[in-house]
């Protein structure tokens, strides 16, 4: 296949799939997850791994100023330090009259926070909006102001004066154009022209520093047949300096049908940056049929048939995926954000478009963990186009769950580095967790077997596993094993090895 060809070239790695049944996988004291059957050797009883979804809490950003509008929209959100900074899209689209027209021209807008929660929009005084500089506006340019998509160069080696670096652009720029900027505020061109050119480019593309890889990787809007012709998808290219990048290849998706995807959303997962994580959104195009015109809000809809007919028949929604390779995705099918009820009008093309980033807040009460936070757009086509933020647990995209009835997984073999073993994990009350540590043959370790497992039960981001013995795992420490969880009406998300004084 043709990415599979080009894996040696784009990927100088092994991966976990190409190790040998008996070579043990170093991992070290990185945080592992269940959004992928990577590190399974077997899974037994009712066990199985299930994809959980965000909560909604409440709205962030209101698009109600002049330059905003019905069609503002791809925001990304970065935590830096203790500010959080979102850069999103102002734009308007007439839909009274068809076909559908532009109300004004694009622009990037700025808004931040101080703990993710609360927004402001700055007067930023650096363009004006028409003849007054007191807007959020920080940059009014060509195509590129579409889908500007800024990020932290976290490469060691990058300038102070490109601390931030951004890409946007669509086919009227020819292609992918890069930005720089020493403050996030304050942003000028980086390249002459587009420095990826194949593609279609109008969507939310996305770009980062990739630690595990020393290079930077960019995601974009690709076709599985170029041209705008076959599926909406997503293609991967990547560079080392950020000016000479590869030809972008398509994404895999074994064991998932085809699927038409608008945005990609896929960067590293910060608590586990060895594995990436996508938010795409998906495309679903729907038949006009009677049905189909009765779904709230029926009376835009209805508007939008005339103005341009998928535009109001067709509907979009969150998807999940991951991949440790970049290349090879694990796409879940089920939806990680389904439209919701009927009545709040979101079923319809343009809402529930993720935003590029996920940031951590606080919880809502005292004393409990931190959560991560994520927004979804609202209101597509009308005044009341908005964000609204979303949170999950911290690592609870996905668990590896079993019902009462009890399930269990044993990993493949693994080395690791720390002396205790930290999980985050819950259960009812009836419900329980125990681990035990299997030798390179399968053969439960002495002192670490089911039986000298503790009993744990609860609900905890960090609790430390325990044996008869303790929870000292120093002596096992580089040594190969396997790990038997055996899980009863519970969820497991993570788990990871760390070294504490003792």
């Amino acid at each position: 296949m043709r990415i599979g060809l080009l894996l040696l070239a784009l990927l100088p790695f092994t991966s976990t799939a190409e190790l040998s049944a008996n070579e043990p996988i170093d991992i070290g004291s990185r945080r592992e997850l269940f959004v992928d059957s990577a590190l399974i050797d077997q899974m037994n009883g009712q066990a199985e791994l299930r994809l959980h979804h965000p909560t909604p809490r409440e709205i962030a950003i209101q698009f109600d100023q002049p330059w905003e509008g019905n069609a503002s929209g791809y925001p990304t959100v970065i935590q830096d330090g203790d500010l959080y900074r979102m850069y999103y899209r102002g734009h308007a689209y007439i839909i009274d009259d068809p076909p559908l027209k532009q109300a004004q021209s694009e622009v990037v807008c700025y808004a931040e926070s101080s703990d993710g929660i609360h927004w402001t929009k700055p007067n930023l005084g650096l363009f004006d909006w028409p003849g007054s500089p007191e807007n959020n506006i920080i940059w009014r340019g060509g195509p590129e102001t579409h889908n500007f998509a800024p990020f932290i160069d976290t490469n060691p080696g990058c300038p102070p004066a490109q601390r931030f670096k951004a890409i946007g652009g669509t086919i009227t720029s020819k292609g992918l154009l890069t930005f720089q900027s020493a403050d996030g505020i304050h942003w000028k061109p980086l390249s002459d022209g587009p420095v990826v050119t194949k593609g279609a480019f109008d969507s939310h593309n996305t770009a980062f520093w990739d630690p595990d890889h020393h290079r930077y990787s960019m995601y974009v809007r690709y076709f599985s047949e170029d041209q705008f012709k076959g599926l909406r998808s997503i293609g991967m290219c990547h560079s080392d300096d950020f000016e000479h990048w590869s030809e972008p290849v398509g994404l895999e998706y074994p064991d998932s049908p085809p699927q038409q995807m608008y945005t990609n959303q896929i960067a590293p997962y910060y608590r586990a940056p060895h594995v990436l994580f996508g938010f795409p959104t998906r495309y679903v195009a729907k038949p006009l049929t009677d049905f189909v015109q009765t779904l709230p809000p029926v009376e835009l809809r209805t508007t939008l048939i005339a103005a341009d007919e998928r535009v109001g028949t067709d509907l979009t929604d969150g998807l999940f995926m991951s991949s440790r390779d970049g290349l090879t995705f694990h796409r879940w099918d089920e939806a990680f954000l389904r439209p919701g009820p009927e009545a709040e009008g979101r079923w319809i093309y343009g809402d529930n478009y993720q935003s590029y980033g996920l940031f951590e807040t606080q919880a809502d009460q005292p004393g409990l963990p931190n959560e991560i936070s994520l927004h979804f757009d609202e209101g597509a086509w009308r005044d009341s186009r908005r964000v609204r933020r979303y949170s999950i647990r911290l690592d609870g995209f996905v668990s590896l769950h079993a019902p009462y009835a009890g399930g269990e997984v044993t990993t493949k073999l693994l080395t690791f580095n720390g002396n205790q073993l930290s999980l985050n994990y819950t259960t009812s009350a009836a419900g329980s967790l125990r681990i035990e540590i299997q030798d390179a043959e399968g053969q439960p370790i002495e002192g670490f077997t089911l039986n000298d497992s503790a009993e744990m039960f609860g609900d905890s981001t960090q609790q430390i596993a325990q044996w008869s013995s303790g929870s000292n795992l120093s002596g096992l420490s580089g040594q190969p094993v396997r790990l038997r969880f055996v899980l009863k009406d519970g969820d497991l998300y993570s788990y990871r090895f760390e070294t504490h004084d003792r």
